[in-house]
């Protein structure tokens, strides 16, 4: 994805729009693969009220603002102890109208919004990242942060323990994508490829579980993924097998994939 600028090309820009997680790990590393060497960030902290009785006391307009420079400051410096310079600003309380104003002004390649899991997100109860999509052109990369896993993940880096079992934030996935012989020999060859029915829909189609059935000529490979990142990507289930319609860089990144069986000639 990410692409060092050539003579006289612009760097590439990321834009990222996120409240409590915008200084998290998971969030700069993502930004980090997709901005590449000389990317440009800006970071927006959207000054949310706490409810909508709130939303409309301008007594109460100060701290929102000083609350969302505290999350902009940090999440700046974790940008910049990254080695990624990044400059940041305030959005409005409404993060869609937040990402209309940046886009407008900082022209980004593509988007990264950063949200807590889908049981305390505000933002996704609002549909914030899948209106996002459906209203703007650019690549758009949902990054699910927990917190409080991160922090876990952190404190067992410092402290190891044989006992302790890996935190959610840490645990991987193996999911499980099917080809015919041909696509498969592609697959080993260059990478995966997106795919998609023409609409907004578009990437590589896997499973939590080995696809069923019985054809001859099926390669089936296998990946391992963080589970908190595909998490963003989950799309509705078919029986009990979980589905993901992940984008193939994301797929490549976490390679190369692992054939299950012999399909040698």
């Amino acid at each position: 994805m990410s692409t060092s600028a050539g003579s006289g090309a612009r760097p590439r820009r990321v834009l990222v729009i996120a409240n409590e997680t915008c200084a998290a790990r998971g969030v700069v590393e993502e930004v980090a693969y997709r901005g590449g060497p000389g990317g440009e960030v800006m970071v927006v902290a959207p000054a949310l009220a706490r409810g909508r009785l709130e939303h409309w006391l301008s007594s109460d307009s100060e701290r929102r603002r000083a609350d969302a420079l505290e999350r902009l400051d940090a999440s700046v410096t974790a940008f910049t102890n990254a080695g990624i310079p990044a400059q940041g600003a305030l959005g409005d309380a409404d993060p869609l109208q937040a990402l209309d104003d940046a886009i407008r002004t900082f022209d980004p390649d593509e988007v990264v919004i950063s949200t807590h899991p889908p049981q305390r997100s505000n933002w996704l109860e609002r549909q914030v990242v899948k209106k996002a999509r459906e209203r703007y052109q650019l690549p758009i990369t949902h990054v699910i942060v927990d917190l409080e896993l991160e922090a876990a993940a952190s404190a067992d880096a410092t402290r190891p323990s044989p006992e302790r079992p890996a935190p959610e934030s840490a645990r991987r996935l193996r999911v499980y994508h099917a080809s015919d012989y041909d696509g498969a020999l592609a697959i080993r060859e260059s990478g995966f490829r997106d795919s998609g029915d023409g609409a907004s829909r578009s990437g590589v189609w896997v499973t939590d579980r080995p696809p069923t059935g019985d054809g001859e000529d099926r390669v089936l490979f296998v990946i391992d993924v963080p589970e908190a990142v595909v998490s963003g990507y989950e799309q509705p289930a078919e029986g009990d097998q979980r589905r993901f319609l992940l984008p193939a860089e994301l797929l490549n990144r976490h390679g190369p994939p692992v054939v299950e069986g012999d399909w040698s000639e």
